[in-house]
């Protein structure tokens, strides 16, 4: 028999004590999983984790005079699947050197076991020093259990602890924290994969409250708020409800993740879907329907945060009452009303919202008013939406000079937006799976407003000049807030938004009284909101037909205003990646060459080219490049040319083109974009059928996007492209280095014809690989013999390679092409050419091989 020194486990005793755990904690998984009660996992967990430790100790004889205490989570008996134990081993000032090896001992033999251990070992009088020294470590020993040890020494911990703890330091240094934690967050939680734990709405935000709540002795838990008349019993059951939703989702998520995972990443979150039960229904996806059940969850958590450390702040404050019929008074800026206050609040509804807006000092409100606002949200009916005094303060609302942004935002955190206009409340919460937006419906809606109210901003005009410019003299603002809240009020209903938002738009209008002309242009606005873009993005600019056909659909410069505003307001708030200043550009170009178009300022094409010439001409002037140096190449790139591109181009162009000679080979040359956003690759060569295929393989390869890219055909049988292209700068970027890697290397893969193009293995992001979108491609023949080809689908590595290898297998010629990347979704663009007689089986075969080699 093999005998061990005190303090020594064996390792048979230490597999035994594992598989022990290992089977029941298995069971407790498998019970969860079946009948998904989560506080009972959580406790029966706790318990688990108890006993082993308890067992731990008595193997190992530790004695009474060390006291095992729980902390944090596992103190407070929320123990997940896969998080960490947090344990206090308290001990006396003069330990003994064999008690030492004992708890040195235990602490090893518990990651023997595999448990995450998060230990510290103090005296009382260390912990008191550590409590000083870091906020975390008095936030953990808030929550301490007492698991085996001196009773005695424990209650002397908990007096410490107490009396150590300064409540307004304390208060001030949790809040710092947590606005830091939410800027982690972009202080946003509505995020395509928000962190269940720390996010905004998150756990955390409810741990917060009792922690603030347990420093100032009102209570450890909810149910002792409740005992203590902190919270009333609405706020106790609601609080209840949405924490075990919360916690039940996270506890899912450790278990299918078989990890302490606590983002809902896209892998799992069609699992979560599934197991809690949710299927796709109507036009909605199962993974949209349990984030949008996730998310009532956060909209409330938030709220109640807010409510509840305001009304926990220790902070002394001056109370200075204000003129109203509510019995409002305002403190540190905050507007507040009489906690006594019993009348009837629904009839003035808005009126501290409009208090708010004329206050400028004012940054929020009180946690009274905020309850009161929630709390009436439920009452709100037909008859409060169809009371005129009412409406006339929603329109007081709407129409103010300062923080409407701000106030429609509160309006939404206190549920009395979506209850006011219900439309917008079936979209609140309401997740959008479409590679594209990365907000909820009602998120995105009051980001568009928000940027909307930037533009008003004289001290934010730098930001868009031209958006100011317009903002300030376009006389109705509230119309544009009007068709902001509606543009997207019908996501979710399948079909097209924009077509059933007009009709959304139109009965609340007509039912507010709004005249005919503002009814008109909110339900115009809703249902064109994509318009702009998409003619920005995907077709031909420099096309005067399309400017043509563009200003017919716009008919006036007031709507031209509108939608711009509208446009450049709801792409930048999609998502920090769908914006750049290519887009800006795109969207700015068209508005300007429509305006003209709209003050008769349009000209025939012979006369457009006249002039495009010489404001070229007066730009190489000042190289000292005469017309009779140019000429030759003007004429040897054809009057088309000049259709396509605008004079700076082509005095770019002829800079380069002047002095080529046909024995140079392909002509490469890189400059930066004028708007600043990307590069601007001109390829010169002559017209042979694989340049396009290599040259963006070539980038592809460089990990350079293509945003545009424009062919010619010259007179003299050689190809002119312009390829724009975007790339993600960081420090060690080096512009030099690039531009002569691009203007050698390309040049060579081109003119050896040895050299046929690969063909680029597509590789999905991992966004699309989760939520994929039916591919679309539809084509298009115009009357000049051009073909529109647009694909739609999600986004792919290698997918402008494939798609151009295979409109050259099938013979036809891309004239222009717009690459639009939106998210983690493609929408291209092609204009094609066939020099062979159309044949319409061509096209479709094109199609249907294009689609079969898409990642499904």
């Amino acid at each position: 028999m093999v005998h061990h020194s005190p303090g020594i486990l064996s390792a048979v005793m230490i597999q035994e004590l594992k598989k022990n755990y290992q089977v029941k904690f298995k069971q407790l998984c498998k019970d969860f999983l079946s009948v998904h009660k989560g506080q009972t996992f959580l406790k029966k967990h706790t318990r688990l984790v108890d006993g082993l430790l308890l067992n731990l100790l008595k193997s190992l004889s530790i004695e009474s005079h060390i006291s095992l205490v729980a902390v944090g989570g596992y103190g407070r008996e929320e123990l997940y699947p896969y998080s960490d134990i947090d344990i206090l081993i308290l001990i006396p000032e003069n330990l003994s050197q064999i008690d030492q090896e004992k708890v040195t001992a235990f602490v090893t033999a518990c990651w023997d076991l595999g448990l995450k251990i998060g230990h510290s070992v103090r005296t009382i009088k260390e912990n008191r020093m550590e409590m000083h020294k870091d906020i975390k470590t008095t936030t953990n020993l808030l929550e301490s259990r007492l698991l085996v040890g001196s009773k005695k020494e424990f209650l002397a911990l908990k007096a410490s602890i107490s009396s150590e703890i300064n409540q307004r330091q304390f208060y001030i240094q949790k809040l710092q924290e947590q606005n830091a934690r939410h800027k982690k967050f972009r202080d946003s939680a509505y995020q395509l994969e928000p962190n269940i734990k720390e996010s905004p709405g998150g756990l955390r935000d409810l741990h917060m409250v009792l922690w603030v709540a347990s420093s100032q002795n009102k209570g450890n838990t909810f149910k002792q708020l409740l005992a203590n008349n902190v919270i009333d019993r609405e706020e106790f059951n609601k609080v209840r409800f949405h924490l075990n939703q919360i916690s039940k989702r996270r506890m899912l998520l450790h278990l299918l993740a078989g990890r302490a995972e606590d983002r809902l990443v896209f892998d799992l979150q069609n699992q979560l879907a599934e197991h809690l039960g949710y299927q796709s229904s109507g036009y909605k996806k199962a993974s949209e329907l349990v984030m949008k059940s996730y998310y009532k969850s956060v909209n409330y958590i938030i709220l109640f945060n807010e409510i509840m450390l305001k009304k926990l702040d220790p902070l002394q404050h001056k109370n200075t009452a204000i003129t109203h019929t509510l019995p409002l008074y305002e403190y540190d800026n905050l507007l507040e009303i009489d906690q006594s206050y019993q009348g009837n609040f629904l009839k003035h509804l808005f009126d501290p919202f409009i208090v708010f807006q004329n206050n400028k000092h004012l940054i929020g409100f009180g946690p009274n008013l905020l309850g009161l606002l929630d709390t009436n949200s439920k009452r709100i009916n037909r008859s409060i939406r169809e009371d005129k005094s009412t409406r006339d303060n929603f329109f007081t609302v709407l129409n103010g000079n300062n923080k409407v942004n701000r106030s429609l935002r509160l309006l939404n955190k206190c549920n009395i937006l979506g209850k006011y206009i219900p439309s917008f409340g079936r979209v609140v919460a309401q997740m959008q799976h479409d590679l594209f937006h990365i907000y909820t419906v009602d998120e995105h809606t009051l980001n568009v407003v928000e940027n909307i109210r930037r533009f008003s901003k004289a001290k934010l005009k730098h930001e868009f000049p031209e958006c100011h410019r317009i903002f300030t003299s376009f006389d109705k603002p509230y119309l544009l807030y009007l068709a902001a809240i509606f543009h997207d009020i019908a996501k979710g209903r399948g079909g097209d938004h924009s077509e059933k938002g007009e009709k959304v738009a139109k009965r609340f209008a007509r039912s507010f009284g709004l005249s005919g002309e503002d009814s008109n242009l909110i339900a115009w606005l809703v249902k064109s909101h994509l318009k702009l873009s998409q003619v920005a993005q995907k077709e031909d600019l420099s096309d005067p037909s399309v400017i043509q056909r563009f200003t017919a659909f716009i008919t006036t410069q007031y709507r031209l205003d509108a939608l711009y505003l509208l446009t450049v307001a709801d792409i930048r708030a999609t998502s920090p990646h769908v914006w750049n200043q290519w887009k800006a550009t795109l969207l700015k170009d068209l508005y300007n060459a429509t305006s003209s178009y709209l003050s008769n300022q349009s000209m025939s094409a012979e006369e457009l080219i006249v002039n495009r010439k010489n404001a070229a001409q007066l730009i190489l002037d000042g190289y000292s490049i005469s017309k009779t140096t140019i000429r030759a190449t003007w004429q040897a790139l054809g009057n088309d040319y000049f259709y396509k591109f605008d004079e700076h181009d082509i005095a770019w162009h002829s800079r380069v083109l002047v002095n080529y000679q046909t024995n140079f080979g392909t002509l490469i040359k890189v400059h930066h974009c004028r708007n600043g956003n990307g590069l601007e690759v001109l390829v010169y060569t002559k017209n042979i059928s694989n340049a396009f295929i290599k040259i963006t393989n070539f980038f592809y390869v460089n990990q350079l996007d293509v945003a545009q890219a424009r062919i010619h055909t010259t007179e003299n049988g050689y190809a002119l492209d312009i390829f724009n292209v975007l790339i993600e700068e960081n420090a060690s970027t080096s512009y030099q280095n690039l531009f002569i890697h691009i203007e050698s290397e390309l040049g060579k893969i081109i003119d050896d014809q040895t050299v046929l193009p690969k063909t680029m293995s597509l590789k999905k992001t991992r966004q699309a690989s989760h939520h994929r979108i039916n591919t679309q491609i539809s084509y298009n023949n115009l009357a000049n013999g051009l073909i529109e080809f647009h694909v739609i689908t999600d986004e792919q590595k290698g997918l402008l390679s494939l798609i151009a290898a295979e409109i050259n297998r099938y013979g036809f010629s891309i004239s222009n092409a717009k690459i639009n990347t939106l998210g983690g979704r493609a929408e291209d663009f092609f204009l094609l050419s066939s020099k062979e007689e159309l044949e319409p089986a061509k096209l479709k075969k094109l199609e249907s091989s294009i689609k079969n080699q898409l990642l499904n």
